[in-house]
């Protein structure tokens, strides 16, 4: 009598803890596995993954990305189909038909003892029972209606089974059997089939290819597993199989009959195709993904080693981006990002490729050169296509873009390298001031290295104190004398000496520093103005990357309750890329400090592009004319006139004006006659530290024991923060 320790498959088990990844890729490197028992700490099985059900879970939208890095426990079916070597096939085949018959198709684990001994399946059930019925057939004949149960058993089984199961006789290769399922994928009646050959369905050459495969499968003894079968169907349409096919012996020892059983793969095909797009392409503007760059990259390097050509890699940036983004939405900046992918294909020729590297982002690789010649003709085209309006949902669109650009071999032979290079021209040319292109130059390389010492001398400078502030007057024209004094931090560098703020600055908004420097700045500011007169104000510049932190109204609070600076004489100038992002925020952060009694004042007045509207929005308490203007105020008609106008404007609407940048004695007389109330500038006063700014005023600077140690502290705590 058989059991299921007859048909048992050993299988290596998963444990519930492994993640999903582990099993994908499993899954991927065992095709012939359909199914895969879980197991506890015991050996005992608590779960089923079915390789099918699990390829559709994880080719859903982000389901890699969902259940990757999970443990398979929340993958599995809970509640599998377990059984006891030792139950008989056929009682257990006849109660799993009538009542699990789809956990029976599914696979099922078979236990000793309540512990795991393997897998079983409908193929080894059905090998089974045919071994069943083959040494069983003189019982059989014997009696009749016991026959007709088997037959209707074996019938039942083959039915059910979602696969298509044929078989064929090994002579002739007639389809003596065919299922339900096996109807449904190649869409032939079985009165059509049954009795036929390949040769009645198939072209000529189809036919031959099947009969050769049949006759190895039959000659071998072994199973055969075609992985992808392509099989025309009755309509026309093409069926995607995966075949797995046995010879049946008979009682002589010679194949008798052909079985073979083939699962539709189009959907698990379909899905794993996604998955591969998915990894490989950008899903907004589907162009190549940084990962496919790089293999298409390397791939044209290696054919132009071999040609003796030149690959030129261009890095592609969208100049204004943010700010699109930002002001009109993301919808409008994802319309902006796919239009904008549209010029870059439109712009190369067929086998160079367009990929997105992520944001705004964009890199093109150029094969077949010959010269420079071709890249920059390409670069120019660039150029010329982001320059255009774009059209986006009724809003034109100005935006330009900038592109670097670096050849090899001569700026370098590997993928990485050349991105980087091309990506240090980007710099440059953005640098350059945008809206062009520039080639990779060996002095790039150089200043790369240069910004990260200073960075790394950057960092090492706020921890060891080595900023230090000096300070430059404001002189009222009406009281001639000085009523403030503008904080100006400058770094003395151990080896260096005196570096320009022009250059750390940039750096230290970009690196994430500015926010504890300034911090720095404005607690050192107020100490040091503590000790000045009454009547002298401190103004100190706010960097619109402060206004990003919401603790930035408690740190002033903060730093003029340390050092006792009354509310009023601390004055904070901002620019309008500080109104022009997040506007509400940070205006609501200004209404803030304004009600501490601080003063508001706006820097580079007439720069910008919406000045008047933010005057309107906010109740700035000094305006700043920017030195651009009073520079050419004796030789520009222009110059003068707008300066006239601010100070018509500030006086309109009782705001103070101050006018940057004085240096002669003729430019002051200008400004007097025109009306201005305060000055700042060379003229005046070079910056100077706080000492000498303390003896101009008539005051002493208060240094209390271990003031700057403390200073430093504070720094050392707001790095490590």
């Amino acid at each position: 009598m058989f059991t299921l320790r007859d048909t048992v498959s050993s299988l290596a088990p998963a444990r519930a803890e492994d993640l999903g990844k582990t099993l994908y890729d499993r899954f991927r490197e065992e095709p012939d596995t359909l199914i895969v028992p879980v197991l506890d700490d015991e050996d005992r099985p608590i779960g089923l993954v079915e390789r099918n059900a699990f390829f559709l879970r994880m080719a859903a939208e982000y389901g890699r990305a969902l259940y990757a890095n999970r443990p398979i426990s929340v993958l599995m079916d809970a509640q599998p189909l377990v059984v006891e070597a030792d139950v008989e096939l056929a009682a257990f085949t006849s109660d799993s038909l009538s009542y699990r018959a789809s956990d029976l198709l599914r696979g099922f684990i078979v236990t000793d003892g309540g512990r795991y001994l393997g897998v079983g399946t409908v193929l080894g059930l059905l090998q089974a029972a045919n071994e069943t019925n083959r040494r069983g057939v003189e019982a059989l004949a014997a009696a009749k209606a016991a026959a007709d149960q088997a037959h209707t058993f074996m019938t039942a089984v083959v039915e059910a089974i979602p696969s298509m199961v044929f078989v064929k006789r090994a002579d002739d290769h007639a389809y003596v059997l065919l299922n339900r399922a096996g109807e449904k994928m190649l869409g032939h009646p079985r009165a059509e089939m049954i009795g036929r050959t390949d040769a009645d369905f198939y072209p000529p050459e189809q036919a031959a290819i099947y009969r050769a495969r049949d006759a190895e499968v039959i000659s071998s003894g072994e199973v055969r597993v075609i992985e992808e079968d392509h099989v025309p169907r009755k309509d026309g349409s093409i069926a995607l199989l995966r075949t797995k096919k046995i010879a049946i012996i008979g009682p002589d020892g010679q194949a008798e009959y052909l079985l073979g059983v083939s699962e539709d793969i189009a959907e698990r095909k379909r899905a794993e195709a996604q998955i591969a797009r998915l990894a490989h392409y950008d899903p907004l503007t589907d162009l190549p993904n940084r990962l496919l760059f790089q293999k298409d990259l390397s791939a044209a390097l290696a054919r132009a080693a071999r040609r003796e050509e030149l690959v030129a890699v261009h890095c592609v940036d969208l100049d204004r981006f943010k700010t699109v983004n930002d002001t009109l939405g993301h919808p409008i900046g994802d319309a902006l990002l796919k239009t904008a992918a549209e010029r870059l294909r439109a712009c190369v020729r067929e086998g160079d490729t367009v990929a997105r590297l992520g944001g705004d982002e964009f890199a093109v690789v150029q094969t077949g050169l010959t010269d420079l010649s071709g890249a920059t003709r390409l670069a120019s085209r660039i150029v010329e296509a982001l320059a255009e309006t774009f059209d986006l949902q009724g809003h034109q669109v100005m935006i330009g873009g900038s592109v670097g650009v670096a050849i090899s071999p001569t700026d370098g032979a590997g993928a990485d390298e050349l991105l980087k290079k091309a990506d240090m021209a980007l710099y440059r040319a953005k640098a350059d001031g945008r809206g062009t292109f520039h080639f990779f130059e060996r002095a790039m390389d150089e200043q790369l290295q240069a910004r990260r010492a200073l960075e790394l001398d950057l960092r090492l400078a706020l921890v060891e104190g080595q900023f230090e502030l000096y300070y430059q007057p404001l002189f009222s024209l009406g009281a001639d004398r000085v009523m403030g004094c503008e904080a100006l931090l400058r770094w003395n560098h151990p080896t260096r000496g005196m570096i320009s703020p022009g250059d750390f600055i940039p750096l230290a908004e970009e690196i994430g520093l500015i926010n504890p420097l300034g911090e720095w700045v404005l607690r050192e500011a107020c100490r040091e103005a503590a000790g000045w007169p009454d009547h002298v104000r401190l103004a100190v510049n706010l960097s619109p990357s402060q206004f990003r932190d919401k603790q930035l109204v408690r740190t002033v609070v903060s730093a003029l309750a340390a050092s006792g600076l009354p509310a009023e004489r601390l004055e904070l100038e901002i620019t309008e890329s500080v109104l022009l992002h997040n506007t509400a925020g940070n205006m609501s952060i200004l209404h803030d400090l304004k009600t501490l009694g601080v003063r508001i004042s706006m820097d580079d007045f007439g720069t910008g592009y919406s000045s008047l509207s933010y005057l309107r929005s906010f109740p700035f308490d000094k305006i700043k004319i920017d030195q651009t203007f009073v520079r050419d105020i004796l030789e520009d008609p222009d110059a003068l006139a707008i300066i006239k106008a601010v100070l018509d404007l500030g006086a309109s609407l009782g705001i103070t004006t101050t006018a940057e940048g004085v240096e002669t004695v003729e430019q002051l007389d200008e400004l007097r006659r025109q009306g201005c109330g305060e000055i700042q500038g060379y003229f005046i006063s070079r910056p100077k530290p706080a000492a000498q700014i303390a003896a101009m005023l008539g005051a002493r600077v208060p240094v209390e024991p271990g003031a700057r140690l403390e200073s430093h502290r504070a720094a050392r705590a707001l790095k490590r923060a």
